[in-house]
């Protein structure tokens, strides 16, 4: 027992050691910690807890001499609308993550685990809280600076772990192309390889920062100075986590460093410079400087700038103002006139730069200058040069822009501007929109601005919107890097000479399209000609230039002594015209009306002799050949025609001839043979008179017989015409008792439609009177259902409503037997209707068969009217026959003495144009006339009916076509 006590005792000890050893450690302990249970009570916070609950009094609800908050609860002493939301939050968030807990002031982080105090599985919240006001603080920090700065971070061997935008973007980059990448993709290839480039990151990893200017490579292969540092972050143990870079793109500033320090060498060696105190006392002189002046550094440096300086200009009021503006720090710039060694003039350009220190104020004047007195006596001389030109040309001047920089007076009086309306305009303002849109244009200006030069006629419009012709140079001027910078343009207006080309140059061009144009030196050496002219010979142009004029006419000619005056004539500058004869490249001979003029130069001495001319050789020929064949004409030969091809209007002339030849020789012919026929057809007609009058005795006796037979056929034709006026007059009357028929058959039909209207109303009511006992049967049943379901009360309605069931019953067949009868009637008066429409049809029919009757009997009376007429009338021409009979007879006779006339007459023309040749071969076409004379006998025609007559006599119907043929 006592042993059991002692290990009792010692446990006890031990936990109370471990105990009190918790305690004092959370005690001490800086954590902010506080346990609370899930209802929000306390049992248990930290010193260091309270502490920071009194340090935020707003936040935190808390007497200054408390020391204890257990056995609160957490609404009472946190401040806050949401803390008790954030406080719900927490207890079921327990995962160790921290959150956000915003009281009356400020945030706290909090982050919250859960631990078991008992068998029973009670759990309370071990609460952590950190004021957020730092951390706030710090990520403000953080995100300016990744706002402001290239931001990188790597691991301690070089391999990008992440970047920021401005990283990204400084370097051409995208975040998934550089993460897992080295840094060495950002150097250049032989400093990766470099024993430099490890040291570097060796120092890195062991914790060296590194910081300074570097050169970077960006994506694209170009170079990018950083302004950086590489910050070695460290874990709790001490040792290099990862480096983190913070760098600032300086590319812009390195090159505009490099670009002053080039510029400050450039002018140090291109230029004098001097230094002077805010005095003027001289500092420093380069060697450009004291070569210009004839000094050397020694003999100048602390003398004052005045020694450079005219005596008089030296103690003048403007030098005094000169250095006190320097002293102020203004600039001063321009040409100055200065005094070398020895008293030798010399002229700068020169600026006076007062350098500022760092707060701003000058503190001493630097000088760049540059000796143009060369320059000045060069620019003396061309001025000079220029304000002649400008006397004489227009002249205006562009940057290389196209922008107007200023004009003379030549130019805006040719252009018709004031100087204020185009300064500062474009060039363009002078052209027309074509030429403004036109890529010749834009190339012309771009030629310009590379130094090309222009030349040459330029076509302009000035202010009214007129076209000006101007003979103008563009002149790209350059800078002293050989740079243009400038363009002037020197022109002369050409444009009443250019309208004078353009009239002369017109005549000429239409000269040249209508004519064949060649010209000709002195000699006779072809030098040029057109189309026209080699198409009319044959030629090709290089097949005659350089060749001699000779070579279009025949060796007789060309060996003559005409042929030589000729050419000498032209020489001495006489002109030449006329028609000439001239053979083409196959021989064949050309005939051209042609001009030979000589060209006279400046002086009146002939240096070139042009040639137009028309080619007529078509006309020459046509000429020729219808001068033959007139020719031909003259002695009688009709055998001879223009063989030739003519061309132009001869050709039309020469088939005119031809044709007329034609024509003339078939006439002949015709005549010929018209003789011999006339003589023949004289001998016919006297035969055919004798013949004639034998039959002119017979004819006369018919007609005696003819008139006796007319009169007794008109009789006849006079009874016809009786009968059928009467045949007319019944017909009218059957025509109208048909009509009356039809009226009468139509009123019939609509009276049967009628009818048959009215028995299908009929039918319908029957049909309604069914409908009404159908359902007086139904309502009688009913009542007998209800009477009998009222037992003994209802047994007299019972006793009614049966008689009113049989009387319906009897009611539905009386009216279904009506209906059937009625049905059956509509249907015989359907019939009646059918056989009544036929009827009706039937006398229509009948109707019009007796008015095609009645039509006919007007006809035929009609017809024999004419005929009665026409009867007379051949009557009366029966004795007119009788009278021409013995008419005849007289010209039978006279016709006879014709005749023997015709012969005698025709002899005589036979001997007329037996002078014509038409030779042997051609035999005419003869006419009609002439076949019907040199048939047997002529047959007489038979005699047409007069249309009108033929009209009259016109039948009604096909019957009447015997009287026609009669």
């Amino acid at each position: 027992m006592g042993v059991f006590n002692f290990l009792n005792g010692e446990e006890l000890k031990i936990a109370k050691h471990d105990s009190l050893l918790k305690s004092n450690i959370l005690k001490a302990s800086a954590s902010n910690l506080l346990v609370i249970d899930k209802s929000g009570v306390i049992h248990y916070h930290t010193p260091a807890f309270l502490r920071m609950t009194k340090a935020y009094p707003k936040d935190f609800t808390v007497n200054d001499g408390e020391s204890s908050l257990s056995g609160k609860h957490i609404d009472d002493i946190a401040n806050g609308a949401s803390s008790s939301e954030n406080l719900s939050y927490l207890l079921t968030h327990t995962s160790g993550d921290k959150h956000l807990v915003s009281l009356a002031e400020h945030g706290f982080c909090v982050s919250a685990s859960t631990i078991t105090i008992d068998e029973n599985g009670t759990q309370l919240y071990v609460t952590e809280w950190q004021d957020n006001t730092e951390n706030k603080r710090n990520k403000g920090m953080v995100d300016a600076i990744m706002r402001s700065q290239a931001v990188i971070s790597f691991t301690t061997d070089g391999e990008i772990l992440s970047a920021n935008d401005n990283f990204l973007s400084a370097m051409g980059y995208s975040e998934s192309e550089v993460v897992g990448k080295h840094h060495r993709i950002f150097v250049d290839s032989d400093y990766a390889q470099s024993e430099e480039y490890q040291q570097f990151w060796k120092k890195l990893k062991s914790g060296d920062v590194h910081s300074g200017e570097f050169c970077r490579i960006n994506k694209q292969g170009e170079e990018v100075w950083i302004q950086a540092t590489y910050n070695p972050v460290f874990d709790d143990n001490g040792d290099v986590d990862y480096i983190i870079k913070f760098a600032s793109d300086i590319t812009a500033q390195k090159q505009r460093n490099a670009d002053y320090e080039g510029q400050i060498t450039a002018i140090n060696k291109s230029q004098a410079v001097i230094e002077f105190d805010l005095e003027g006392n001289i500092l420093n002189a380069n060697e450009n400087f004291l070569a210009a002046m004839g000094y050397s550094l020694s003999e100048i440096k602390g003398q004052h700038h005045s020694m450079f300086v005219d005596p008089s200009y030296k103690l003048s009021a403007e030098y005094a103002a000169f250095w006190q503006s320097l002293k102020a720090g203004e600039h001063s710039e321009g040409e100055y006139k200065r005094i070398a060694k020895g008293g030798r003039e010399i002229w700068i350009r020169a600026s006076y730069n007062p350098i500022f220190d760092s707060s701003g104020k000058p503190f001493k004047v630097v000088k760049f200058a540059t000796d143009v007195t060369q320059d000045k006596l060069k620019n003396a001389y061309f001025e000079g040069q220029i304000n002649a030109i400008s006397k004489s040309q227009a002249v205006i001047e562009f940057d290389v822009d196209g922008t107007i920089i200023t004009a003379n007076d030549n130019f805006l009086n040719t252009m018709g501007y004031r100087l204020d309306e185009i300064k500062g305009k474009h060039h363009q303002l002078f052209v027309d929109e074509e030429t403004r849109q036109s890529e010749s244009y834009q190339r012309f200006w771009s030629e310009l601005k590379e130094g090309n030069f222009f030349s040459g006629e330029f076509k302009r419009v000035s202010k009214a919107g007129k076209a000006v012709w101007i003979q103008a140079s563009y002149n790209p001027i350059e800078d002293m890097n050989g740079n243009p910078f400038r363009v002037v343009k020197y022109a002369t207006n050409i444009t009443e000479e250019k309208l004078k080309n353009a009239y002369f140059e017109g005549q000429l061009n239409a000269i040249s399209k209508s004519q064949a144009v060649i010209e000709f030196d002195l000699e006779g050496v072809i030098l040029n000609a057109n189309s026209n002219f080699l198409a009319a010979m044959g030629y090709t142009l290089d097949e005659v230039k350089g060749k001699h004029h000779s070579i279009f006419v025949d060796p007789a000619f060309k060996n003559s002594p005409e042929y030589a005056a000729f050419w000498e004539q032209l020489r001495q500058g006489v002109y030449a015209s006329g028609e000439y004869k001239r053979f083409n490249k196959s021989g064949k001979p050309v005939y051209i009306q042609a001009s030979y003029n000589p060209i006279l130069d400046q002086n009146g001495t002939p240096f070139r002799v042009v040639k137009y001319a028309t080619d007529v050789t078509g006309r020459t020929l046509a000429v020729e050949s219808i001068k033959s064949i007139m020719a031909s004409l003259t002695d009688g030969d009709l055998l001879k025609t223009i063989e030739e091809p003519l061309e132009g209007d001869f050709k039309v002339l020469g088939e005119s001839i031809n044709h007329f030849i034609g024509e003339l020789r078939d006439t002949i012919v015709k005549i010929h043979t018209a003789v011999e026929t006339i003589d023949t057809a004289s001998n016919e007609i006297a035969t055919g008179n004798a013949d004639l009058s034998s039959r002119t005795e017979q004819q006369a006796s018919s007609l005696e017989e003819t008139a006796s037979a007319m009169e007794e056929l008109t009789g006849t034709v006079k009874l016809n015409a009786e009968n059928a006026d009467q045949a007319k007059g019944l017909a009218s009357q059957a025509s109208e008792v048909a009509s009356e028929g039809g009226k009468v058959i139509e009123q019939v039909v609509h009276t049967m439609g009628e009818i048959n209207d009215s028995a299908q109303r009929i039918s319908d009511i029957i049909g309604v009177i069914d409908g009404i006992a159908f359902q007086t049967n139904i309502l009688a049943l009913n009542a007998a259902v209800e009477a009998a379901r009222a037992g003994e009360q209802g047994r007299g309605f019972a006793v009614v409503a049966s008689e009113v069931r049989t009387l319906a019953q009897r009611s539905a067949e009386a009216a279904k037997d009506i209906k059937a009868l009625i049905s059956a009637s509509v249907d015989k008066i359907g019939d009646g209707n059918v056989l009544v429409n036929k009827s009706g049809e039937t006398m229509a029919n009948i109707v019009t068969a007796i008015k095609r009757v009645n039509d006919i009997m007007s006809e035929i009376a009609a017809a024999s009217s004419e005929q009665a007429t026409g009867i007379q009338e051949v009557s009366n021409a029966v004795v007119q026959m009788d009278e021409m009979t013995q008419q005849n007879a007289a010209l039978v006779e006279q016709a006879a003495a014709a005749a023997d006339s015709m012969r005698q007459q025709s002899g005589e023309l036979a001997q007329r144009v037996s002078v014509f040749k038409v030779g042997s071969s051609r035999k005419p076409t003869q006419n009609a006339d002439i076949q019907s004379l040199n048939g047997s006998k002529a047959l007489p025609k038979e005699r047409e009916v007069p249309k009108q007559r033929m009209k009259a006599l016109n039948p009604a119907a096909p019957d009447a076509s015997d009287w026609e043929a009669f």
